[in-house]
């Protein structure tokens, strides 16, 4: 179970909808069009990180992308709905990124080397992408939670759920779910400001040696 989980390279598409009202107005089908797109959401997101949700117009994505706001329209209703689309594609830009480092692990892994490259590859992520995570877990709020994203979480907490398992006779508690569960949602909040803003002077790496202690000093005797 832990190979299959493991050797999974590729986010796979759900089949949870996205909300009728954060949907793009048409799929662009030919390369012309795809690119104009593909300009879009990288100002949006280039934007988006820099000013957050609130100062972000659409008139400032469709300048900067060079596309007239028309054609910005056709395809993004309103400001939701491209927000909505560069974090769908960010999200399944972290997924990959994640199952990707995970595919290394091998049964033969131990646990504190499994449990920290798993905590390295999100602190990694988000130096490449941490603003415009920090902005899109923001933007949240006024998009709501769907499925898909809630599903790609759940698909990298099973890899977790997967390495517990392997090593189960070394772990102080028998519910290797109720164990997930706990350390998923600790992970989580830890690595993405989740009550308490990160201070400038923890640096990645004394968090992830107090991730390791937190970690390991939960799940051993």
């Amino acid at each position: 179970m832990l190979r299959a989980t493991m050797g999974a390279r590729r986010a796979r598409r759900t089949k949870g909808p996205l909300p009728e009202r954060l949907k793009p107005r048409k799929v662009p089908l030919q390369s012309r069009s795809r690119a104009l797109v593909d300009a879009i959401i990288e100002a949006g997101e280039r934007l988006l990180a820099e000013r957050g949700w609130e100062a972000l117009t659409l008139q400032d994505v469709a300048t900067l992308a060079g596309v007239s706001p028309g054609s910005l329209y056709q395809y993004f209703p309103d400001k939701a709905a491209l927000v909505a689309e560069i974090t769908e594609r960010q999200s399944q830009r972290e997924l990959a990124f994640h199952l990707e480092r995970f595919a290394t692990l091998t049964p033969e892994t131990s646990l504190e080397d499994a449990l920290r490259l798993m905590v390295t590859a999100i602190v990694d992520f988000q130096k490449a992408e941490g603003p415009l995570m920090r902005a899109t877990l923001s933007a949240l709020q006024h998009l709501g939670r769907y499925e898909e994203l809630a599903d790609r979480a759940r698909q990298a907490a099973k890899v977790l759920e997967g390495v517990l398992e392997l090593h189960r006779h070394r772990l102080a508690l028998p519910d290797v779910a109720l164990a997930t569960h706990v350390l998923a949602n600790a992970i989580h909040s830890l690595t993405h400001d989740g009550v308490l803003p990160r201070p400038a002077t923890l640096d990645d790496e004394t968090l992830l040696r107090e991730l390791d202690r937190l970690m390991l000093g939960y799940l051993l005797p």
